[in-house]
């Protein structure tokens, strides 16, 4: 299996790829989110794939609100905007409230600067709502300046006023649907009704729906890909972002469960066949984890957040098959990329196993199909040993 040496200050992390890499149009990386060195992996990718690849439109882990604001951040550099993004992360102790992702995008935000207009990064934000408040700030910003009529107006100032008082969701989902409609005819009278900024709202609103119809987080996260694929015409776009692990993985998993890799995959879209995965595994490292959710016996008591090395892929919860191969052909302190699906190579015909602890819910596992090998799921590993944890915004 051919490996590279990774380190952020040289190219030599990237000999791996060829040109079929480059030649994809989506690039995923995953991780177990609260390990400080993909942050700077994340980076170093970005800035590699913008330079060779032509990369600009960063999907991302976030909501639509979140990546207005965050493009907001990237446009004016007012600390305030990046803050807001943040807000509903750090209030929930959530491991994306931590002072290492805040860091990295100011750190893109000052590489931006220095990028031509035209290749300058943008995000945009795939998950469900994850803040009603600041969706609302959101809402309020694309209806800024817009003439629209009585009736509209007052039914989106009605869902923005339920968003920021945190309203129950079938109450909004309602609402919005409504609202969806009522958009929808005010177009067909009026044409320029909310100008560029309509597909915006209109994607809002069904956002709104989505809870209230149980869908799944999946295929919520696959339906704003294609809808936003779609509206923000993303065609001949080139496309990277960091993920939660799970999402990159391209075919199936127990029960025939697809994740949003796959399910684009599996879709009709024109890239469904130019999608290239790669996942991050922990040896050693340690990982910023909310106290709370952590058993008694492995809490930092008194701390809303617990450094733990519990959740490496080399036990003791979970042990990936052929991780120790690994370790022996990279060294303590290192982060070393492998390629998967590399001619010869084993991972082109093996399949992946996990072993998990006793007692691990089942619901909280993830079982590959032994029928696959390894590089059907992802293309590239990166192992990654011996990381500190992110730090929190707040202690």
């Amino acid at each position: 299996m051919p490996q590279a040496n990774w380190s952020s200050a040289s190219d030599s992390a990237f000999t791996l790829f060829d040109d079929a890499f480059y030649a994809n149009q989506l690039f995923l990386l995953g991780e177990a989110h609260g390990v400080e060195r993909i942050q700077e992996v994340d980076f170093a990718l970005l800035k590699h794939l913008n330079a060779r690849a032509g990369v600009r439109t960063y999907v991302a882990e976030v909501d639509c609100s979140k990546a207005y604001f965050l493009n907001e951040y990237l446009r004016t550099g007012h600390d305030g905007t990046l803050r807001l993004v943040f807000r509903s992360w750090v209030a929930g102790t959530e491991q994306w409230g931590n002072a290492d992702l805040y860091r990295k995008f100011q750190r893109i935000r000052e590489w931006n600067q220095t990028l031509p207009a035209a290749r300058r990064i943008h995000f945009i934000g795939l998950d469900g709502l994850q803040d009603q408040p600041l969706a609302a700030d959101y809402l309020m910003a694309r209806l800024r300046g817009r003439r629209l009529r009585p009736d509209l107006r007052n039914r989106l100032d009605s869902v923005a006023r339920l968003l920021r008082n945190d309203a129950d969701p079938k109450l909004l989902g309602a609402l919005a649907s409504r609202t969806a409609e009522v958009l929808r005819q005010a177009r067909q009278q009026r044409p320029a009704t909310l100008g560029e900024a309509y597909n915006d709202v209109k994607h809002l609103l069904h956002n709104l729906g989505y809870r209230p119809a149980g869908l799944g987080r999946e295929v919520i996260l696959f339906a704003n890909f294609e809808n936003l694929y779609k509206i923000k015409q993303l065609g001949n776009e080139k496309m990277y972002g960091l993920w939660g692990l799970a999402h990159v993985l391209q075919s199936p998993v127990q029960g025939n469960t697809r994740l949003l890799a796959g399910m684009i995959r599996e879709s009709t879209l024109p890239l469904h066949d130019k999608v290239v995965s790669l996942l991050a595994m922990f040896s050693n490292c340690q990982m910023l984890y909310p106290t709370a959710s952590l058993p008694p016996t492995w809490q930092d008591a008194g701390h809303a957040y617990t450094r733990t090395t519990k959740f490496n892929h080399d036990g003791p919860l979970t042990v990936l098959t052929g991780v120790e191969e690994l370790k022996q052909r990279s060294k303590p302190g290192s982060t070393t990329l492998f390629r998967l699906d590399a001619v010869g190579a084993a991972t082109a015909r093996q399949p992946i196993a996990v072993r998990y602890a006793p007692g691990i819910p089942l619901g909280q596992q993830i079982q590959f199909n032994p029928k696959l090998p390894a590089s059907a799921y992802v293309q590239y590993l990166l192992l990654v040993r011996d990381s500190k944890a992110v730090e929190p915004l707040q202690p």
